[in-house]
């Protein structure tokens, strides 16, 4: 080869190189990358759903854009659900990075996740292994022989599922193990899992075209340089923003390398380095804020007239940038704190083989994981207020302009609202002063009816054969009996309203919180929790509850409580109360 030949050659090597580079290739042609996309929303047996299939679509053109094989199943009954699998596991074996996503519906039994294939009926809890498909199962098929690669397994199928109602009225007294959204779920080695909401509750399908999780999903995994737990980080703060904080996306990661979707442009390599959880508010975001402040600081003084003390609003203005510096550094050293737990409690999780045990220990993770999220939201808040001072001093420095008042936004009336004024019960039957009965499609549907009616003491509605659906409203209840046939509900006295003292601060779900209160009335339930962001998920995941309280110096340090009577001072308790019963 003469000298002219190979300088062309080299030249077109390094052009193909940065082409491949500029379109986010390289690391498909460094590592094989297959993936299997189902997206369940024709169901046959219960009502569609519409977004499903277009996440399946869109998340799929994006694996494909950054190196994927896709394996693709729209609408998917169990047998091309089946056909679909066994066509992944087939290619697994060679792949060195297997990614399985799914959205639909989805339940919980026994702890066990279960994925729905659009032809599902689930009459009775033995139709179970023959017409779902367990997560288990898909999580054994990318582990076999797969030592030292990457699973990762993406899940949008935490929506409100009818089939798990009806599942659940059919096995009477075992109801109990059909739970809300799904169970979490442990990993093997190298294995990532997410969920597009916290295990145990309910994910939002989406108004648009997308649900909001494979929406922001999408949109992140596209970013050049960003591994995989700091993409779900994204995803997380989007979702919290489109969700109103309604939607924690969860994940579990026992990855042993990074890897990257886009590996940045100058070369990043994934499989070479310890995966760790990107911070929910991170060092660089912080230190960002923190130059705002110091800005601001800056521009207040420069607008103080030399030799005075400052006009009000200056001095308004430098007592809470002063406050909103203290709390900058304190969410640093909380989340610096917190990323060091997670760091433990997940390398905990390996070291037992109790099943017990390493459930215990995920959820610990679960617990610093949700409150790391929670900083994250502070952070959000902090950046609001900051923008707001930024926008404010502006604005003092402009003549004002006359705006017209806005009439306020209605808010659109919650039939679930009174949902906390009822006391409700599987396998019972009320006897009393009949108001009137008529058709209900569900128990919230019956016991809506009663909230809506000031007269109704209680309610109950038909789960079997022949008073299915029957909706009877009673104005006084004489007697409580066991009938499996029933789901009932009696109207809680209302709890009285209370002073919270010190700062309160808002929560999720219409609940605030408040340090330095224990609080006092009809408790439903003690348990453990590791933090009040763990107490607050045991209220919510408890039915009935309507405020709580976390004392981490007494045990258990979570009381769940149905009614509210007064509050105890106490410096190591944190009171956590539905709004409704707080004094204005």
């Amino acid at each position: 080869m003469n000298r002219n030949t190979g300088t062309a050659a080299a030249l077109l090597l390094a052009a193909f190189t940065a082409w491949l580079s500029l379109t986010g290739t390289t690391a498909a042609l460094a590592e094989a990358r297959v993936a299997l996309v189902i997206g369940n929303g024709a169901y046959q047996s219960t009502a569609a759903l519409p977004n499903p299939p277009n996440d399946a679509r869109d998340v799929a053109e994006a694996l494909k854009s950054t190196g994927f094989e896709v394996i693709e199943a729209i609408d998917a009954d169990r047998r091309a659900m089946d056909g679909a699998l066994r066509a992944f596991t087939e290619k697994l074996t060679t792949a060195d990075v297997a990614l399985f996503f799914y959205a639909g519906h989805g339940l919980q039994v026994g702890a066990q996740n279960y994925l729905v294939p659009t032809d599902a009926r689930l009459a009775r809890e033995r139709d179970l292994e023959f017409e779902a498909v367990r997560v288990d199962f898909v999580l054994r098929q990318m582990e076999i022989d797969r030592e030292g690669k990457t699973s990762i397994v993406i899940l949008d199928a935490c929506r409100d599922n009818p089939l798990a109602r009806n599942l659940a009225q059919s096995m009477g007294t075992r109801s109990a193990g059909v739970g809300r959204g799904l169970a979490p779920a442990a990993t093997g080695v190298g294995t990532f899992i997410a969920f597009a909401t916290q295990p145990g509750n309910v994910a939002l399908d989406g108004g648009g075209r997308n649900s909001p999780f494979t929406q922001a999903l999408v949109r992140h995994m596209r970013q050049a340089g960003q591994n995989l737990p700091a993409t779900m980080v994204a995803v997380r703060k989007d979702v919290l923003a489109a969700t109103g904080g309604k939607q924690v996306p969860w994940d579990h990661s026992a990855l042993t390398g990074d890897f990257y979707f886009v590996p940045a442009a100058a070369g990043t390599s994934p499989g070479t380095t310890m995966a760790a959880p990107a911070p929910a508010a991170g060092g660089a975001d912080l230190a960002a804020l923190q130059e705002r402040l110091r800005k601001l600081e800056e521009e207040a003084r420069s607008r103080q007239p030399a030799g005075a003390g400052g006009t009000p609003a200056n001095m308004a203005d430098a007592m809470r940038l002063a406050e909103l510096r203290a709390r900058a550094a304190n969410l640093d050293d909380l989340t610096k704190d917190l990323q060091r737990k997670l760091f433990a409690a997940r390398a905990e999780e390996g070291k037992t083989s109790d099943p017990a045990e390493k459930q215990a220990r995920l959820k610990r993770s679960m617990d610093i994981q949700m409150e790391w999220t929670r900083r994250g939201m502070d952070l959000k808040k902090l950046r609001d207020e900051i923008a707001a001072l930024e926008g404010g001093g502006a604005a003092r420095d402009k003549p004002s302009a006359t705006v017209a008042a806005l009439p306020p936004v209605n808010p659109k009336p919650d039939p679930n609202a009174g949902a906390t004024d009822f006391e409700a019960a599987d396998n019972v039957r009320l006897t009393g002063s009949e108001l009137r009965t008529l058709k209900a499609p569900s128990p919230d549907a019956c016991r809506n009816a009663c909230a809506a009616d000031g007269a109704c003491a209680g309610y109950q509605h038909g789960r079997k054969n022949p008073v299915m659906g029957e909706c009877h409203l009673f104005s006084t209840i004489e007697a409580r009996d066991e009938d499996a046939r029933w789901r009932s509900g009696t109207r809680r006295a209302a709890s009285a309203r209370i002073t919270l003292t010190g700062v309160v601060t808002p929560a999720q779900r219409g609940f605030v919180t408040a340090r330095g209160h224990l609080l006092e009335g009809s408790v439903i339930k003690e348990a453990p929790a590791d933090s009040i962001a763990g107490c607050l998920v045991t209220c919510f995941n408890t039915p009935g509850c309507v405020a709580a309280a976390h004392d981490p110096a007494q045990a258990p340090s979570c009381r769940v409580l149905r009614s509210v009577t007064g509050t105890i001072p106490r410096d190591t308790a944190t009171a956590i109360v539905h709004g409704d019963l707080v004094a204005k």
